[in-house]
């Protein structure tokens, strides 16, 4: 059986989805935390990069 092949782009869309749902997450909890926004951040970035 093979497995499914990941390309760049695939992960660097990956990558922003998860980081914008973190986001999201961080602006309508009610105790929005500073490690949620540096994480949503942190895989925005990552997948900017991975993108280039």
């Amino acid at each position: 059986m093979r497995r499914p092949q990941l390309t760049r782009q695939h992960l660097s869309d990956l990558l922003d989805v998860a980081g914008l749902a973190v986001l999201d997450a961080a602006a309508w909890s009610w105790c929005t935390t500073a490690g949620l926004v540096g994480l949503g951040a942190a895989l925005l970035v990552a997948g900017w990069a991975v993108d280039r």
